[in-house]
């Protein structure tokens, strides 16, 4: 007696299995082939020191190490090595002044250019305005922090420095830290769990990765499989790869995702001008000069009452140009000592013309 035949749902289950167990088998041989080829080039090899710094954390995602200390060597962007000594306090501050002091107290917040791990403590440019100005100085950053994390900071402890003028780093990156969505969409992305302001003004948490980004973590074979379709769509149909810095820079606001983040942007700094003081003086200025970014910041903080100033990191790349100095540590991005003196040789009349108001005399 002959079986009957399979019925449709049958077969289509049979072939979906099927299907699945060769795809599996293709990616398990795939996976053998390119960790045994390509180690080298996809292995994470562990943080080294002074970039081992990070420490996770519920609140803020991670933050900077508690007494985190380096003595070793760093080097310039002409790859000429030069000392450092780094110190850190059980807060993860660089720079912690004294809170009962009756001299100005200046609180310098952001990001890896104020985490300033390319100088050592007394050449970071705020140690540098202390040594210029009649100042307490106390300084906090972490590399990939966005604004709504230095906002954490100064909400933590804003009350316990009292500061009189805060003076806020901003960098064009902070727009991709401040969207998940623009994150994932860009080349350029720490990848890690943070919060995130929602739009009704809750904040959130999330990990900002794709699914096909959170595959490509443990399966390198995925990762070699789009490099080879990339280079196939740009030798046969001149199709470059592109990614969100390169919409960013050439739709401007008519970028969605930029424009969302931006929005976000907005209510992150009034939030900062709201938590302060009404007689606590903000201030911003820019670690670099890409654009539209740092017009936005600077549109933005100033609509919240904050100078904004730009001549530091401009003073900084019109220096470089001129005397071929290295200002730039060996990533060609960050400042080297000699760039941090620049920096600091920027804010310098910004930071003197305020303590000279007559709302900041003591």
């Amino acid at each position: 007696m002959s079986k009957p035949p399979l019925s449709l749902g049958r077969k289509l289950s049979f072939s979906f299995i099927l299907l699945m167990l060769i795809l599996a088998m293709v990616v398990g041989v795939g996976e053998v082939f390119v960790r045994m080829k390509y180690q080298e080039l996809y292995r994470k090899n562990p943080l080294v020191p002074p970039y081992d710094t990070a420490e996770k954390d519920d609140l803020l995602g991670w933050k900077m190490k508690p007494n985190y200390t380096y003595t070793g060597e760093m080097k310039d962007v002409n790859k000429q090595p030069y000392p450092i000594s780094l110190r850190y306090d059980q807060n993860g501050f660089k720079a912690f002044g004294d809170t009962a002091s009756d001299r100005l107290k200046v609180l310098f917040l952001g990001d890896s250019y104020t985490a300033s791990i390319e100088a050592s403590n007394e050449h970071t440019f705020y140690n540098i305005l202390a040594d210029s100005l009649d100042i307490e100085v106390f300084a906090y950053g972490h590399a990939g922090f966005g604004s709504l994390q230095e906002y954490m900071v100064l909400d933590q402890w804003v009350d316990r420095i009292k500061p009189d003028v805060v003076v806020w780093e901003t960098c064009s990156n902070d727009f991709i830290d401040n969207h998940a969505p623009l994150e994932i969409a860009c080349g350029y992305k720490v990848g890690q769990r943070r919060p995130y302001l929602d739009g009704d003004g809750s904040i959130f948490y999330r990990r900002p990765l794709s699914l096909w980004q959170r595959l490509k973590e443990p399966i390198w074979f995925f990762r070699w499989l789009e490099e080879r379709w990339d280079g196939v769509k740009l030798n046969l149909f001149k199709q470059e790869k592109r990614v969100g810095e390169y919409y960013i820079a050439t739709q401007k606001r008519d970028y969605p995702l930029f424009d969302e983040s931006v929005k976000t942007t907005e209510r992150i700094v009034a939030m900062i001008r709201k938590r302060l003081p009404a007689t606590t003086k903000l201030m911003a200025f820019s670690a670099d000069i890409y654009e539209p970014q740092m017009g936005e910041m600077k549109r933005i903080f100033e609509a919240n009452g904050a100078n904004f100033y730009e001549d530091p990191a401009r003073l900084l790349e019109q220096t470089m140009l001129e005397k071929k100095l290295p200002l730039k540590a060996v990533d060609n991005c960050h400042w080297s000592e000699q760039g941090q003196a620049v920096i600091a040789a920027g804010l310098l009349p910004h930071l003197a013309e305020i303590m000279e108001t007559d709302s900041l005399q003591h």
